[in-house]
C-alpha cells in the first residue's frame, strides 16, 4: 500500500471503528481528552491550552501517517457515532522503535474500548506494516494502562526514562503475537 492510500486506512472492530482525525473532531477531542485532569494524569505535560494541544496533537497523529505510512487513528464508538478518544502506532525517535498508544474519555474507560482498540492496532501493525516488535510505556502508577498492554500480549520487559517520565516498558514481538493470535490475518 501506498502512504496516500494508508492515511485512509480504517479499521473496524465489534465497538469500534478506529479513522483519521478530521477537522471536526477538535472539539470533542479537546473536552474528552486534554480539558479533562482525570485523563490527563498520566500523559505527559505541555505548557499550552487544552485546544492547542489538541489541534497540535492531531495535526502530529496525521502527518505520523504521512511520514510513516501507520499512525494513531481518531477512535469512534459505533453506536452512539461520537469520537471518544485515540489509538493506534507512533513511531518513537528517540528509542528508534514504535509503540502502541491510547487516551480515551473519562466516560469510556472500564468498558474494554481501550483493549479492543489497542489489539485492533497490534494486529495493523503486525499483518499490515509487517513491524518486528511492537512496544507500550505507561507511568508505573497507570494500572489500568498497564492491564490494557497485559490483555493485548505485551509483556513487562523494564523500566524506562522518556519524555521526562518514569515509564514501565512492554513489549510483544512479531513472532510472538503470530504464535498466539486467535484472530484470523485480515483482509
Amino acid at each position: 500500500m501506498e502512504a496516500d492510500s494508508l492515511a485512509r486506512v480504517t479499521l473496524n472492530t465489534n465497538r469500534l471503528s478506529l479513522r483519521p482525525f478530521e477537522p471536526k473532531d477538535l472539539e470533542l477531542y479537546t473536552a474528552r481528552i486534554f480539558a479533562d485532569p482525570e485523563v490527563m494524569r498520566y500523559l505527559p505535560t505541555r505548557d499550552a491550552a487544552p485546544s492547542e494541544r489538541a489541534e497540535r496533537t492531531m495535526d502530529f497523529f496525521n502527518d505520523h501517517w504521512t511520514q510513516f505510512s501507520y499512525g494513531p487513528w481518531a477512535v469512534v464508538e459505533k453506536a452512539s457515532g461520537e469520537l471518544i478518544g485515540h489509538c493506534g502506532l507512533r513511531f518513537i525517535d528517540e528509542i528508534q522503535e514504535t509503540e502502541v498508544l491510547y487516551a480515551f474519555g473519562k466516560a469510556f474507560w472500564r468498558k474494554g474500548y481501550a483493549s479492543e482498540a489497542a489489539r485492533a492496532s497490534i494486529g495493523f501493525g503486525f499483518w499490515q506494516i509487517e513491524l518486528e516488535q511492537i512496544i507500550a510505556l505507561a507511568v508505573p502508577e497507570n494500572i489500568a494502562s498497564r492491564k490494557v498492554m497485559e490483555h493485548c500480549g505485551l509483556q513487562y520487559e523494564k523500566d524506562a526514562h522518556l519524555f521526562g517520565l518514569d515509564c514501565v516498558y512492554y513489549a510483544i514481538k512479531r513472532t510472538d503475537y503470530l504464535k498466539t493470535v486467535k484472530d484470523l490475518k485480515p483482509s
